[in-house]
């Protein structure tokens, strides 16, 4: 098989990996960004630039797991002659603000509103006092990683909150030609999320992810996933609110991944719904290997092309470890921490920056240093092992690079 990857190498190592060891031949292209609304214009950009970069005949598939390129890669796809999702649906999920206002999803959010990008802190702070309660979140409208998405517990919190996020956002917009301001009320329940497919307009969840330790603010960088596969009479609540969304924003032969909260009253929120696989693709394939034996990479090339009816193999328990940065700075030691995850038996580590290499912590952060994979048998032992590698797989930082 012949596969274009819109994206960087260094940020698909998994798959990269997963396509050698069956013979496909992968290249990949970073395309360009896209700026006004004119879609033939969009449509030439891209296919020109790509013609130049990359040879486009004979390849079997296009794929993508970053949230800013969906829409060059249906514009290549759909010039290949390969099965397409709708454009419009794409820059829904893009963006939160458009998501937020869809009709299928209105009555499934938290309040919020969008902040004057040209405001400062305190014009913003007397808008999200007038129209929400606190403690709220404050998070760019496209980011991922919860770069940006900071908490504010009381209205003295918020300034620091506001010039954290708008930092990041001045990156986003930098990277991806816009990036939005929101503030929305804090919801204090449990985060979930959920990975999934349709095919064919059939709404398949296929693995649940328990976000640890709970997300609790100020910062929001996700520590572990604690992974199992989907019940769908535990999982009713998630299902239905599936069901209502996806097919009202119109997304139909192409993976999922929706994250949750639960507010004060128990009662379930969506915060977002991406089109494509989760964490570059590797937690999705990783974890949902571990816990049900399926392969996602199988399942996102024949979506469209068949409809696929997945079965679970086996039922196990996954965590997925993404060691935390506390400090910015330069990468030391990064080899103890890999020899942490070795000694418990981990099942896949990808140590993604190398020592000497200069990192930023959370809410700055874009990038991943360490992520590991670990197979349990029950949740009782993936907790135990969370304690274990919070101690003991640590990422250490030093503020000036070492000679």
């Amino acid at each position: 098989m012949n596969v274009l990857l819109l994206g960087r190498e260094e940020d698909c190592r998994d798959y990269l990996d997963y396509a050698e060891q069956r013979g496909f031949a992968v290249c990949f292209f970073a395309p360009p960004q896209l700026t006004g609304d004119d879609r033939e214009q969009w449509r030439r950009a891209v296919i020109d630039a790509a013609r130049a970069a990359v040879d486009l005949d004979g390849l079997d598939d296009v794929i993508s797991f970053h949230d800013s390129y969906q829409i060059q890669l249906e514009l290549l796809r759909a010039e290949l002659s390969l099965p397409t999702r709708d454009i419009d649906t794409l820059l829904c999920l893009a963006d939160k603000t458009r998501f937020k206002a869809h009709p299928a999803v209105r009555g499934h959010i938290t309040r919020h509103i969008e902040l004057d990008p040209s405001a400062k802190a305190p014009g913003a702070l007397a808008a999200v006092t007038k129209a929400l309660s606190f403690p709220v979140v404050v998070k760019p409208s496209n980011g991922f990683y919860s770069a940006g998405v900071v908490k504010a517990e009381a209205p003295e919190d918020f300034p620091k909150a506001f010039l954290q996020t708008k930092r990041v956002c001045t990156v986003l917009r930098e990277g991806n030609g816009q990036s939005r301001m929101l503030a929305e009320e804090y919801l204090d329940g449990n985060e979930y999320a959920i990975d999934g497919v349709v095919s064919r307009g059939r709404i398949i969840p296929l693995q649940v992810h328990r976000k640890l330790p709970p997300l609790v603010g100020p910062l929001f960088h996700e520590v572990a996933y604690l992974t199992e596969p989907f019940d769908a009479e535990l999982g009713r609540d998630f299902s239905a609110l599936l069901a209502d969304v996806i097919p009202g924003v119109g997304l139909d032969d192409s993976p999922f991944h929706a994250e949750f909260r639960f507010d004060g009253q128990g009662r379930l929120r969506i915060l977002e719904l991406a089109p494509r696989l989760c964490g570059g693709g590797t937690t999705t394939y990783q974890q949902l290997r571990i816990c049900t034996g399926l392969d996602a990479y199988d399942l996102l090339h024949r979506l469209g092309r068949e409809a696929v009816d997945p079965q679970p193999l086996h039922h196990r328990v996954a965590l997925e470890y993404d060691a935390p940065i506390e400090r910015s700075g330069f990468l030391k030691n990064t080899d103890r921490a890999v020899g942490v995850c070795r000694k418990n038996d981990v099942t896949t580590v990808h140590l993604h920056r190398a020592d000497g290499q200069f990192v930023l912590a959370p809410p700055l952060n874009f990038e991943t240093v360490l992520t590991a994979y670990f197979a349990r048998d029950t949740r009782e032992e993936a907790e135990a092992l969370l304690d274990v590698l919070m101690t003991d797989c640590t990422i250490e930082t030093e503020t000036e690079k070492s000679p």
